[in-house]
């Protein structure tokens, strides 16, 4: 059938009077010759947002509800005093955490020293994270993929306890992410553009190095990749990434230094065995949450598989597993390996590492029909639900520190009064809230925090805290300890005083009540 010739635009008419129907492009495109199946235009210019958005409303999600905890009321303690006395402090202590410190000064001093204002840098930096995970994903996969990764990473429980943390980590992971956008742009740059994305990755990697000291691992996984790429034998590209690693090196030498003589504040840590499918478990989230991730993954790379090999490759492509999988499993090898020789371990010294984790899952989620990766989602995130619900618990963060307090208000006498056992590091927990601890005449203290240059300050001698409690009728005691107290501590043993009551706020905090007999 023609079309009439009545209905034709005539000579030097405008097309445009033509009533012409286009159809909206699905929200999906169709995928062809193997290829993942892409974003329109728009979509994929914006898509990074609704991970960003979605990250930052679960981590403000009930932000306010866990008390703060023992590094969090180190947090505080640190930059609610003047300036230069916390610059003072990091002579002595957290040199590792001082420019976390230096941010956080502002902060408090902008927006006070309530839960949400000093956690909202945290949920702002995990919302930064989701949405450079989701560039990245675009990047080097598809923007589907990249959109699935950032949705992934907004509902992964260490995401949100992370975010709902101040302290440094949060940041540091955005950093990581940052940092891993930028060496991917230079692997794929020319020799023109590559400089200024070296450059700015050195200068990310310096940033990522003063939010913590261990994120630089990174670079061990970097190098991994580089090899994988088989980039190394660029050698103008080689040198470069090397002059950029140098650099960041050189400029956190010092800092590095001093943060070494300050190592006896990890005293406390053990040497870590090497329970790396444990550590993976964690980075994702639970234990149900890491073996449901993993099986979408297998089912994913099945169909992927049926598709043919060229499915295969476009579906997984080799550059971003060889990213991916060296930065989720070298930095706590590395950290474990090294902790047999000088424990360096804990979990929260490789949360920057989450992000790779997310990355895989969203290549999985891409590689699924539309209605397959909905359903796979929404199995994310019923599975994670269990560790997303306690951590919003007032107790959610382990130290029951606002619970600590509220009983002293409600149970403090006038002439009770306070003594920290052992070093008085505890007196730190003071800095928390403001209607405790910090209200209670404080009978061990020898040195405030500020004086010396310390988080927690020093005690006085044992014999000068004795002759402190002569007048006192009841004693308020803070502790760590692994089970319920049983019997007095060393400035009461030898005076009249007897156990009167303990209350367990939290994992192992404890706050214990002695009074005098007779």
């Amino acid at each position: 059938m023609g079309l009439d010739p009545s209905h034709l635009p005539r000579q030097g008419s405008p097309v445009a009077e033509l009533d012409v129907v286009r159809p909206r492009p699905p929200l999906w495109d169709t995928s062809r010759a193997g290829r993942p199946a892409r974003l329109p235009g728009t979509a994929r210019r914006w898509a990074p947002l609704l991970p960003a958005g979605l990250t930052l409303a679960v981590t403000l999600w009930q932000i306010q509800v866990p008390s703060f905890w023992r590094d969090e009321a180190a947090t505080l303690s640190a930059t609610q005093r003047p300036f230069l006395d916390m610059v003072r402090l990091l002579g002595h202590q957290d040199a590792v955490h001082g420019a976390y410190y230096v941010l956080m000064w502002a902060v408090i001093r902008l927006g006070g020293s309530s839960e949400l204002a000093a956690r909202l840098p945290s949920a702002l930096a995990m919302a930064a994270a989701a949405g450079v995970v989701a560039v990245l994903g675009r990047r080097l996969v598809s923007a589907r993929a990249g959109l699935a990764a950032g949705l992934v990473f907004a509902v992964l429980p260490p995401v949100s306890w992370f975010g709902q943390d101040a302290r440094p980590f949060a940041m540091e992971t955005a950093l990581a992410c940052v940092a891993s956008y930028l060496f991917a742009r230079a692997l794929q740059s020319g020799r023109p553009g590559r400089r200024r994305w070296l450059a700015g990755y050195m200068a990310v990697l310096v940033l990522l190095g003063l939010a913590n000291l261990f994120g630089l691992l990174l670079i061990a996984a970097h190098a991994v990749t580089l090899a994988a790429w088989g980039r190394h034998r660029d050698r103008a590209l080689l040198r470069g990434w090397l002059i950029a690693v140098t650099g960041a090196a050189i400029v956190m030498f010092p800092f590095g230094l001093l943060d070494w003589t300050e190592r006896r504040q990890i005293a406390w840590l053990q040497v870590a065995g090497m329970p790396a499918p444990v550590t993976l478990e964690r980075l994702l989230g639970s234990i149900a949450l890491a073996p449901a991730i993993a099986l979408i993954a297998a089912c994913a790379m099945a169909v992927s598989a049926l598709g043919g090999r060229a499915r295969l490759r476009a579906r997984w492509p080799a550059r971003l597993l060889a990213l991916c999988l060296p930065w989720l499993i070298l930095p706590p090898v590395i950290l474990m390996a090294v902790s047999q020789l000088q424990p360096v371990y804990t979990f929260r010294y490789i949360v920057f590492c989450i992000p790779a984790g997310a990355l895989l899952a969203g290549m999985a989620l891409a590689a699924l029909s539309r209605t397959a990766a909905a359903a796979a989602m929404l199995l994310i995130v019923l599975v994670g639900l269990p560790a997303q619900l306690p951590e919003r618990g007032p107790a959610g963060h382990g130290d029951g520190l606002r619970q600590l307090d509220q009983i002293l208000l409600t149970q403090q006498r006038p002439g009770d009064v306070l003594v920290y056992a052992g070093d008085g590091g505890l007196r730190a927990f003071a800095a928390a809230y403001p209607y405790g601890l910090a209200r209670v005449r404080d009978v061990s203290l020898g040195q405030a925090p500020a004086q010396a240059g310390t988080i927690g300050g020093t005690n006085a001698p044992l014999p000068l805290i004795r002759r402190r409690l002569a007048g006192a009728s009841r004693v308020w005691v803070p502790e760590i300890l692994r089970s319920e107290p049983a019997g007095l501590i060393p400035a009461l043993r030898g005076l009249p005083f007897h156990l009167v009551r303990a209350w367990g706020v939290g994992d192992n905090v404890w706050l214990i009540l002695y009074a005098r007999s007779g």
